[in-house]
Formats: C-alpha cells, sequence, structure tokens
C-alpha cells in the first residue's frame, strides 16, 4: 500500500491554498503537477550543466547533451523500446502532427483510407484532415457503443473494406477513461496491411506501456501529463517506419551536410529534431520517469483504481448525475471520471467547485464528435493522480450533493435543461454585488426574448468552441430597426442571462443605436470603460466576469452572435437577408 501523505508532501503546489481552502486538485488529465524532484532536476540543470547540445567541444556541452540522451534512453525504457525510436516533441499533439507531415503524407494518396474512432482527440483528428484534404485520402469512423467502448466488429468490417492504410486511435479515452484493446487493434491492422499510430497521452501516466509487445508503428505521449514539464512529449516510431518518413522541420542538428541548393540528414532520431530542443525540459523528463518508476507503475494503477471505484461509487449516487463510459473494470483507467448532472452547465458546475478550491475540467475536452454522438454540449471531468487521496473524492461528492441543491431544471421549449441557479460569479464579485447574483438568476430562470418572431428575416446561429454553448438569433428588421428579437440559449446560466438581457435591450432600437450597445458591453467585459451617457441596463451586472476570461467568452455569446448575424446577413449596411 502507497504512503499517499508522503507522496502528496513532494508535491509543493498541493499545499498552496485556492480561495482560502487547500487545493483539491482534480484536472490531472489536463495537466500533472510536479513533484519537486522534477522541479529540482530543472532549476539545477539552469543552475549546474545549461549549454546547448551536440555540438560543444566543451564540458559543460558534453555533460548537457549526456543527460539529454540520457532523458531519451529513460523515455525509451519507459516504454519499452530502443532509445533510437524515441524522438522528443513539444507534446502528443506535435508527436500526431509530426507523424502526419512526416509519414502521411508521403505515404497516403487518393482514396486510401484513414480509420479513426469517434472518441478521439481533435489532436488525433485534425492533423489527418490536413493529410486527407492534400492527398485526397478518406477518413472513416470507428464506432463506439453506448457504455464508450469501440464497435471492433464495424472495425473488423472496415479493415474488410480494404484501401486502410492507417489505423489511428486513442489508447485510453481523455473523456470515457475507455482502455482500448489495442493489442488487438494492432494486430488486425496489420493483417490488412495497415500501420497503426496510438495516441497514448492518457495512457503513459497510469498505465505499464510495452511497446514491444503492442507493437504499434507510431505511438505518442505529453510528458506534461506524466509529472515531466510542459512542453515536453515523445513519438515512438517503428524502425522500418523510418525509411517512409521525410524530415518534419528543417535547420539546425537535423543535417549531415548543406550547400547552397541541397542537403542531406542525419539518423533518426536526431533527423526529427531541428533546432536547439527544450535541453531542461528533456532532463526534467527524465527525471519524472525517475520519479514514477520509483513509485512503480502498478502500484500507481492500483492506487487509481481503487479511487475510480470510490469515485464511481459516491458519484453515481447523486440523483441526476450520469458518468461516462464503461463501469470500473479491465477496460476503464482509474484516471478520470467525466459526468453531467441535470439542470447544470459543466461550467456553472466547475467555477462552483472552484469555490471550495475543487479544481476540475469542464467543456468538451477536445473531443466534439464525441460529445455529439452523445448528445451533449459538454461534461465535467474529474481526474485523479498518485497524489489524490479518497477524502478528496469524499469532498468532491459532497460538494456536487450542495451544488445540486442550488440548481433547477431549465425548462424552455426545443432546449436541454442548462445553467445553474446560482451564477458562479460570487467568489469573484466585489462585496455589494448580491444584487448581480440575483439579476443573474431572474434572466436565466425567465429569460426574456424566447417568443417566436414572425416574418424573421435574419437568423444566425452562434457558439462557442470552448464548451459547445449555442445561441440562436432571429430578428425582424424594420427600415434600420429591430422590430422583433427572439434569442435562443443553449448553454451555461451566464450565456442564458447575458442572451436574456440582450432580448431585452435590442428590442425596438436602431441598428445604430443596437452597435453602440454591442460595442459597449465588449468594452466592458473587456475591462473598459463605458462610454458616457451609454446605458447597458441589467447588462451591467456581467461586468462581475470580466475577470474571468473563460466566462467572459460565455457572457459574450450572444452578443457576438448579433454582430456576426448583422455583418454577415449585410444588414448593418442596409441590406436584409430572407
Amino acid at each position: 500500500m502507497l504512503d499517499i501523505s508522503a507522496i502528496r508532501r513532494q508535491f509543493p503546489i498541493l499545499s498552496t491554498p485556492m480561495n482560502g481552502r487547500p487545493l483539491v486538485y482534480l484536472d490531472s488529465a489536463a495537466t500533472s503537477q510536479k513533484p519537486q524532484a522534477v522541479i529540482d532536476a530543472l532549476a539545477n540543470h539552469y543552475r549546474y550543466a545549461n549549454a546547448n547540445i551536440h555540438r560543444g567541444v566543451y564540458r559543460l556541452s558534453e555533460d548537457a547533451t549526456a543527460a539529454y540522451e540520457a532523458a531519451r534512453s529513460k523515455v525509451a525504457g519507459f516504454l519499452g523500446a530502443n532509445a533510437s525510436s524515441i524522438i522528443f516533441v513539444r507534446n502528443a499533439t506535435e508527436g500526431v502532427n509530426l507523424v502526419a507531415r512526416a509519414w502521411g503524407e508521403r505515404n497516403l494518396g487518393k482514396g486510401d483510407v484513414i480509420l479513426v474512432s469517434t472518441m478521439e482527440h481533435h489532436a488525433n483528428l485534425v492533423p489527418w484532415h490536413f493529410v486527407a484534404r492534400k492527398t485526397g485520402a478518406v477518413i472513416k469512423e470507428i464506432p463506439i457503443s453506448d457504455d464508450g467502448r469501440l464497435d471492433l466488429q464495424v472495425y473488423t468490417q472496415l479493415l474488410a473494406a480494404g484501401n486502410v492504410k492507417l489505423v489511428a486511435v486513442t489508447h485510453v479515452s481523455n473523456v470515457l477513461a475507455t482502455i482500448n484493446p489495442v493489442k488487438l487493434i494492432v494486430d488486425a491492422a496489420r493483417k490488412a496491411g495497415a500501420a497503426v499510430l496510438l495516441d497514448g497521452a492518457q495512457a503513459a501516466a497510469h498505465l505499464s506501456v510495452q511497446l514491444s509487445v503492442l507493437d504499434p508503428d507510431f505511438y505518442v505521449i505529453s510528458g506534461h501529463k506524466l509529472m515531466a514539464p510542459q512542453g515536453t512529449g515523445a513519438v515512438y516510431v517503428k524502425a522500418e517506419r523510418f525509411d517512409q518518413m521525410d524530415p518534419f522541420l528543417g535547420g539546425g542538428d537535423m543535417i549531415k551536410n548543406v550547400e547552397i541548393a541541397d542537403s542531406t540528414y542525419a539518423d533518426p532520431p536526431w533527423r526529427y529534431e531541428a533546432g536547439t530542443p527544450d535541453i531542461a525540459g528533456a532532463v526534467g523528463f527524465g527525471a519524472a520517469i525517475d520519479w514514477i518508476q520509483s513509485i512503480g507503475m502498478d502500484n500507481i494503477r492500483q492506487h487509481e483504481e481503487r479511487l475510480m471505484a470510490h469515485a464511481w461509487e459516491r458519484l453515481s449516487a447523486i440523483k441526476g448525475l450520469d458518468i461516462l463510459g464503461p463501469k470500473p473494470g479491465f477496460d476503464r483507467a482509474g484516471s478520470l471520471a467525466s459526468f453531467t448532472m441535470d439542470g447544470a452547465h459543466p461550467h456553472d458546475i466547475a467555477q462552483e467547485l472552484d469555490t471550495q478550491g475543487i479544481a476540475v475540467r469542464a467543456g468538451h475536452h477536445c473531443c466534439q464528435p464525441l460529445m455529439t454522438r452523445y448528445g451533449l454540449m459538454a461534461t465535467t471531468r474529474a481526474s485523479f493522480a498518485v497524489h489524490t487521496t479518497i477524502n478528496e473524492i469524499d469532498f468532491l461528492a459532497e460538494s456536487l450533493e450542495q451544488i445540486i441543491g442550488k440548481y433547477s431544471v431549465h425548462e424552455h421549449v426545443h432546449f436541454e435543461p442548462v445553467g445553474t441557479v446560482e451564477a458562479g460569479l460570487h467568489d469573484h464579485m466585489e462585496p455589494d454585488d448580491e444584487l448581480m447574483r440575483e439579476v443573474v438568476m431572474d434572466h436565466y430562470k425567465s429569460p426574456e426574448g424566447r417568443a417566436p418572431v414572425e416574418g424573421a428575416q435574419v437568423e444566425w446561429v452562434g457558439k462557442n468552441p470552448l464548451c459547445g454553448d449555442e445561441v440562436t438569433l432571429r430578428m425582424r428588421l424594420e427600415d434600420d430597426r429591430i422590430a422583433d428579437i427572439q434569442v435562443l440559449g443553449r448553454g451555461c446560466s451566464i450565456s442564458v442571462a447575458s442572451g436574456s438581457m440582450l432580448a431585452v435591450r435590442m428590442k425596438g432600437r436602431t441598428l445604430a443605436e443596437a452597435k453602440a450597445l454591442l460595442d459597449g458591453v465588449k468594452q466592458m467585459l473587456h475591462g473598459k470603460p463605458l462610454p458616457a451617457g451609454l446605458d447597458l441596463g441589467d447588462a451591467e451586472v456581467l461586468r462581475g466576469v470580466k475577470d474571468l476570461p473563460v466566462r467572459v467568452k460565455c457572457a459574450l455569446l450572444p452578443w457576438t452572435t448579433l454582430e456576426e448575424s448583422l455583418t454577415v446577413t449585410g444588414a448593418d449596411n442596409g441590406t436584409k437577408s430572407n
């Protein structure tokens, strides 16, 4: 059994209070906290060993080079690979892009099939969009079940249909916590003649990964998710694939010889590491591997599985709370739980939890296709690490139970329940801002501008890509005046309330007056003073979110939707769209 108290003492940030409370850090899937050993490794590198690598003929440079290459060997050993197969990158996203550019653009052609799954992070989708547009390759989807498992029958059928050249799937889902059967996936793809890229960003910190057993062609990880510094990551490349890859970036250190009109390249993996790398980051990466191995991956996994079992029991007992993904078991990682709560938007939940010192993630987690699959805008995600305790899980559950009492179902026509009765602003407001909460709550619970607009000439949908909030705006214009307006919001309490305030202020206004109000709201939310004499009405209470960049986007969404609708339809210059 691990001594979690002793482990926690090695993380300085865990003793830092948040909002006057002890920090409960439950966002390790976004980035991990760093143990003192990693912090010391970074500081000591800059204090005693800072020099450029591979080219210096003096001792300091030679020491820095040795430390950098030792880190490569540590990462390789951690993954069960050879050091010559490990390329250092900034993160897993850059790793996928490297493979897409260096291998994909050279080896994929028109009609070739790339298989990806519904649960992929955008980092394992967007680079393949680039490749498909450039080469004519086709992207096809491996669907998932309602409980978050890959449909292996469809996967087999897609392979059998032929022309599949690449399978790109995640090892562990960053939303569902599903552990995909990657060995089976690799073996089936290999028989079909396809290469396989595995996204290991959410796996490497929580599972024992042995690439000599899994045998993918490519495997990418982010160092910052496994206790290493931000800006570190690695790509594993199967040895025979190097001959099929072009360089990723050009410059110093990745070359053998350079002439005016041509150049030849260094051997792998240095061929793919142009310029001065993050040497200190790599040293810290190596220190993180040392630290994790001192704890033991099996011990970490067992601890996290206990956390997950307890979290599942506590959270699933909360009425109206649903956890995504498989139930705890062999195919669910113990590292995270994404959930929804009836009537509550994830942004509101996360901000309420923040007042208790609990840090969680809220949004679509860069998995919009997955959100679409489940009919969701976003989820709240609590993610764990070796320093997470059972008591912290209990505190999370108790806090959610208290929060849910403040929520009411938002029952406006055509829209799912959204928002929280409490606006989620209170810890960031001035002392006399009780009125602000009341105004936002009133607009949230009874929003204006929901009635249909007869004869609307303008219709526009605005979206917040960060969390999936959506606003549909319809207007009827008479000459240069907004005769009637409808604002239908599907999002957090701040977004819904802001849309209601907009509807009140805009109805009956001239387009010039509307633009002045719009500009005023934007100025206010960016911390600038309002023009003299400009009356924003209830919208002035939104000033309280100006110091919260994520919530500023929520508050602005209805207003930017109005701005876009007028600009794109031509209504702002005297023309109207039917």
